[in-house]
């Protein structure tokens, strides 16, 4: 049965570091030089620039996309490759790429022809085992090695962005303004609202780079990303207050209309 009385709490807000000329917002976690970051890409008027910055959202560092590729709709970290694979709109839409973080050079370029019930592919994910492309009523499943493995369609649903979660992945539905959790077979387990203003949800970034340390993390970290006072939401040994459904984690979720990035986590209400 699906769990569908969940919504997003938000512990704090990121604004975009560039303002968008488009829609297309790309979010991952990744690690970038072994450090762990938040990775940024929006479309411009400009050659787009993906941007590392930390949980609190200090810029470390930018570079361009890969050249030929300058429509990238979603972003996901290969923890096991340690590079980041790429959805893109508009141009090259048959095509999944992957670049080093640590360099911004282009490490892969996978033929990937679009399912018919997929409009445009507007996010990804992946696990290290597997890709999952989404966009429009539609999720696919792809190998790294370029594969397709099937698709599932979503009636109703339209999905902008997506991201690996564990044993699981999640989606934003811009639709009907919700997070969705589903299965390694696409089942849905879990529902939640989602957050910002109705229809500008455009990706979300689980942080499955640091979930393990995440008994380390407190609900909100001060300002310069350092931890506070015992007793307080800034340290990690005070309880996350509302509890978190399922464990602590830390949810990303770009909004294009609010121009906002909100960090949270799912909790029961």
């Amino acid at each position: 049965m699906t769990v569908s009385n969940l919504r997003f709490e938000t512990t704090w807000t990121i604004s975009y570091p560039v303002t968008t000329a488009g829609t297309g917002t790309a979010l991952t976690l990744c690690r970038r030089n072994n450090d762990p970051y938040l990775a940024f890409l929006t479309q411009t008027s400009f050659d787009d620039e993906v941007i590392y910055m930390s949980f609190m959202g200090t810029e470390n560092h930018r570079h361009t996309t890969p050249a030929g590729h300058e429509v990238i709709s979603g972003m996901a970290y290969d923890p096991f490759r340690r590079i980041i694979w790429c959805s893109q709109g508009t141009f090259n839409q048959d095509r999944i790429i992957a670049f080093d973080p640590d360099t911004g050079l282009l490490t892969n370029d996978l033929v990937a022809t679009v399912s018919p019930t997929m409009s445009s592919p507007k996010g990804i994910a992946c696990n290290g085992f597997f890709i999952v492309r989404g966009g429009g009523q539609t999720l696919e499943l792809w190998t790294t090695g370029g594969f397709q493995l099937g698709s599932r369609t979503y009636a109703g649903r339209g999905v902008t962005g997506v991201s690996a979660s564990p044993w699981s992945y999640s989606f934003v539905d811009e639709y009907n303004d919700e997070i969705v959790v589903v299965g390694p077979m696409g089942n849905e387990l879990a529902v939640s609202s989602g957050v910002g203003t109705a229809g500008g949800m455009s990706a979300i970034a689980f942080d499955y780079v640091t979930d393990h340390e995440m008994d380390d993390h407190p609900q909100v970290w001060l300002p310069d990303g350092t931890v506070g006072a015992p007793g307080t939401i800034n340290h990690p040994d005070t309880p996350w207050n509302p509890a978190p459904w399922g464990g602590r984690h830390r949810l990303y979720i770009a909004n294009e209309t609010d121009q906002q990035i909100y960090a949270g986590y799912l909790t029961q209400y």
